[in-house]
């Protein structure tokens, strides 16, 4: 069975328990464009020298939307700025997989609304205090007609778990955590080949091989690229060179501002009607530029 972001994920993130156990969770921030903006978890105590989970859920006001990690040729990615205690140490965001937005008729790549970015922090072996606060600065766009850019300073304090404790966890909180997880890209797998190749200044080629293909499934691809490489608002091409062995040629625009020292082609593709191999309806996917061949 295929799987993709569940519309009714966020719904439950209201969380009409939290109230009860103030730890889990920051004080929600309203800004211009955003409902609220908080930190929150799944555990009741924090234990040395293991790891949980920390997310940011941004609800934007309806008819708003804020933007991917690539944001594409508009708009700008939400960040989380961490301060934490000694020792500790925060991993990199996992990003849900974006969704194509419009931003005064211009093509970019973000969410339509809730989104929840999950981070994980590693705790150090030792911890002298009984309890810890983590604080993070984020920021973030937030897009409808105009553009509203925000920045909230959140913290969560946490108690220290004492030695040989087992703290529980919010159940509600690590289920749509696991949820969030099982909803982001895959790795694409590793028999799958991608070239990407510079044809004009204004024109990008990928060559895939995808075995186990539907050709069928090919129109209805598209790529979300995570930096500004390929044009967000242009259109994309893709041209079966090859059905039996599953291979496809991507076009794509480049814009005039593309950078020109990206070591890979990289970003998330999506296959609505479900890739092979994974049941993942998106897969990461980083294709290192093959050197003299990426001159037009």
């Amino acid at each position: 069975m295929t799987r993709s972001l569940p519309s009714l994920l966020f719904a439950a993130l209201v969380f009409a328990g939290t109230p009860d156990l103030p730890a889990l969770e920051s004080e929600a921030v309203a800004r211009p464009g955003i409902r609220s903006v908080r930190l929150l978890t799944d555990i009741e105590a924090i234990v040395p020298g293991g790891s949980f989970t920390v997310g940011l859920l941004l609800d934007p006001l309806p008819g708003h939307h804020t933007y991917w990690r690539g944001p594409g040729i508009v708009g700008v990615a939400t960040t989380i700025d961490w301060t934490l205690p000694a020792g500790f140490e925060a991993g990199e965001i996992l990003w849900p997989p974006p969704t194509p937005v419009l931003m005064a008729g211009i093509v970019a790549n973000g969410y339509k609304g809730p989104v929840l970015l999950l981070a994980e922090i590693v705790v150090p072996e030792k911890i002298e205090a009984k309890d810890v606060t983590l604080a993070a600065r984020a920021s973030w766009m937030s897009c409808a007609v105009s553009c509203n850019p925000g920045i909230a300073d959140l913290s969560l304090s946490l108690p220290v778990a004492s030695p040989g404790e087992t703290p529980s966890r919010d159940a509600a909180v690590a289920e749509t955590f696991a949820k969030a997880r099982r909803a982001a890209p895959a790795p694409a797998p590793e028999a799958w080949r991608f070239v990407p190749r510079l044809t004009a200044r204004d024109r990008i080629e990928l060559e895939a091989t995808i075995p186990g293909l539907d050709p069928a499934h090919a129109p209805k691809i598209r790529f979300y690229c995570d930096d500004m490489q390929i044009d967000s608002d242009e259109p994309q091409q893709v041209e079966v060179v090859d059905a039996s062995k599953g291979r496809l040629r991507f076009v794509f625009a480049r814009p005039e501002f593309a950078p020109t020292d990206a070591a890979t082609l990289s970003g998330v593709l999506h296959c609505p009607d479900g890739w092979p191999e994974t049941d993942s309806l998106y897969v990461e996917i980083s294709a290192p530029w093959p050197g003299p061949e990426r001159s037009e």
